[in-house]
């Protein structure tokens, strides 16, 4: 059996469950459970993350801002 294991940096499926729970947190005034969110998330797809929010010309702080919106 052949696999093939990929090396691009992907955001982990637990990161992706915490991130989207963020928005629903930080719309209902629950900051601290929005700051725990974040903090869960592993450092690889931090970096991916980062990347993917940079290529499209934001940051952590302008998605943060216009969570409300989102949801």
């Amino acid at each position: 059996m052949c696999t093939t294991i990929s090396a691009t940096p992907r955001i982990s499926l637990m990161a992706t469950g915490l991130l989207r729970d963020v928005c629903p947190a930080l719309e209902l005034g629950q900051g601290p459970a929005a700051i725990a969110g974040l903090m869960a998330i592993d450092a690889e797809s931090w970096q991916v993350i980062e990347h993917r929010l940079a290529a499209v010309g934001g940051n952590l702080r302008h998605l943060l801002d216009n969570a409300g919106h989102l949801v």
